[in-house]
């Protein structure tokens, strides 16, 4: 193969990755940036298996790529700040909390994982503020408490209609 064919079959191959990226990314609630180096492989496939299990997908692509598939964002230029060394993606594809609380857990007892920054509901959060996010219920949490307050006029209503009832039978 000629050194032209390889160039372009790698720019292609790039592209493809980049590509990739952006829809990942447009289809995640949240995706946060970990430093992974230093980490054995059997910590990190249960981290990964634990992720999966919340709907989300740990990823390792190159920095370069995905600088490239965030060029254009309003946020490309805090991520471009932390995608140095050995980088993994987290993408959140329906709890965005979910993966926050796993990763925040896992760094408890492998102090080697490092949290770096997200993208949370459209909002980029430094290292710094990433406490805010792990604090938040989840959205089962969430949808739990939302249908406990619904629940709760219904319920009123239940027992002001049986306190009448029997009123009126007593009377």
């Amino acid at each position: 193969m000629t050194e032209v064919k390889i160039e372009k079959k790698q720019a292609i191959e790039k592209q493809s990755v980049i590509d990739e990226i952006r829809k990942k990314l447009q289809s995640a609630s949240a995706f946060y940036v970990t430093r992974y180096d230093g980490i054995d492989v059997e910590k990190i496939s249960k981290l990964r298996k634990d992720l999966r299990a919340s709907k989300s997908e740990m990823k390792v692509f190159k920095n370069t790529l995905v600088k490239k598939a965030l060029e254009g964002t309003k946020y490309s230029e805090n991520f471009s700040k932390i995608l140095k060394g050995p980088n993994s993606l987290t993408f959140a594809y329906e709890d965005p909390v979910s993966p926050a609380k796993i990763l925040f857990e896992f760094t408890k007892k492998n102090q080697k994982l490092e949290i770096k920054g997200c993208l949370f509901e459209n909002e980029y959060y430094g290292a710094e503020k990433m406490s805010v996010i792990k604090d938040l219920p989840s959205k089962d949490t969430l949808l739990s408490m939302l249908a406990s307050v619904l629940n709760e006029p219904m319920a009123i209503l239940a027992r002001t209609l049986d306190a009448f009832r029997v009123s009126r039978e007593n009377s």
